[in-house]
């Protein structure tokens, strides 16, 4: 009985411990390009699994960089994926890009 009893409450600390990895990787270089500097984040829908993802963020994202850019010339554009993972089995993606405006 004690055993079934420290079972459940490990798995219903487990369950809602709120467990989360996060997961990112970014490339940045800066040559020191003039321009005005724009910034967006895009976040999609939860995957599931892993075997689901949110699609063409990074499209979203270039549609909000142009958006912000008058000229429509982006120079020296920088994409960040992150993935939050919830208890392994929920997955929030978001993009960060970085762009400058010419």
């Amino acid at each position: 009985m004690k055993k079934l009893l420290a079972f459940s409450l490990f798995a219903g600390l487990l369950a809602t411990g709120g467990c989360v990895s996060l997961n990112s990787s970014a490339i940045s270089d800066s040559n020191g390009i003039a321009g005005q500097t724009v910034h967006v984040t895009v976040s999609g829908d939860p995957g599931i699994l892993h075997l689901s993802a949110p699609k063409d963020l990074t499209v979203q994202a270039d549609k909000a960089l142009l958006s912000q850019c008058s000229s429509g010339r982006l120079t020296n554009v920088q994409t960040q994926l992150s993935t939050r993972d919830f208890l392994g089995f929920v997955q929030l993606y978001k993009v960060r890009a970085t762009a400058v405006c010419q």
